[in-house]
């Protein structure tokens, strides 16, 4: 491109932040923009454990499954049903709901199901149409097993709530400010020393790493927990877990280390 172009291209761009300032935003919250601010040690992600690895006894079904925009992968939601598994009579804290498929999952693994989300006046202060709105909570509603808290996570009194959870999954706002608060209010008032937080989202895909949720984890979780971070291989999610693990790095394009057999059956909601 000759520098006259450039100039043009320049000038085009600038006009068009100035007519519309939310560009801004587009081109600071780019992941390579993030992937700059992450620390060295964390440029390829937090240390990677496997499913088998993190649950030997692996349990592989799963009852409520959508693959809608939104959701989650099978494996992230296998992820949680495992980690509920670990306990007996398992406390279970969700924050976002979006259709409720995640928690949906778990009432056969947890005694005690609880899952966070806005209620109807956060929707029109955010401006989400009716039919978003209306899609939240589509797979909960009317259960009366799963306690349904309503309201924004950042002024959530989560230490209201006077009990600690066994496993807590976010997945509610994935911008940093929100997944900040969130992880910040998790572990000052939720937590015990055998709890295990799983973050949604924290890759694009199992193998494109998200870094502003990095970013977002390491500034919400304590330092000295720093080291008990993992990414879960095959899956969208980061877990902290009080365990220790060997871990390996990400590799790009690498060979399948695992392969997976799934047996689906479709029932039609009416």
């Amino acid at each position: 491109m000759s520098f006259s172009k450039k100039i043009l291209k320049t000038i085009d761009g600038i006009l068009q932040i100035c007519k519309n300032p939310w560009l801004l935003n587009v081109i600071i919250n780019q992941n390579e923009n993030w992937e700059k601010k992450t620390p060295d040690f964390y440029k390829k992600g937090f240390k990677q454990v496997s499913l088998d690895q993190l649950f030997p006894n692996f349990d592989g079904r799963l009852e409520t499954v959508a693959f809608l925009d939104g959701g989650s992968l099978i494996t992230d939601l296998l992820l949680l049903k495992n980690a509920c598994k670990e306990f007996e009579q398992c406390k279970y804290f969700e924050i976002g709901t979006w259709r409720g498929e995640s928690i949906a999952n778990l009432t056969d693994v947890a005694a005690d199901l609880n899952t966070l989300d806005l209620d109807i006046n956060d929707y029109k202060t955010y401006n989400f149409t009716k039919e978003y709105a209306n899609a939240h909570g589509f797979f909960i509603r009317n259960n009366s097993i799963i306690k349904q808290h309503l309201g924004d996570s950042t002024k959530f009194n989560f230490a209201g709530l006077n009990k600690k959870f066994d496993v807590i999954f976010i997945d509610g706002n994935h911008h940093f400010d929100f997944v900040v608060s969130d992880t910040k209010n998790v572990f000052e008032h939720l937590i015990h020393e055998n709890s295990i937080v799983i973050w949604h989202d924290y890759g694009f895909s199992p193998e494109d790493i998200r870094f502003e949720i990095v970013n977002a984890i390491l500034k919400g979780v304590p330092k000295q927990f720093h080291d008990n971070l993992y990414h879960v291989e095959n899956t969208m999610c980061a877990i902290y877990t009080p365990k220790n693990f060997d871990g390996n790095v990400l590799k790009l394009y690498d060979n399948p280390k695992r392969i997976f057999s799934v047996d689906l059956k479709i029932k039609v909601e009416q």
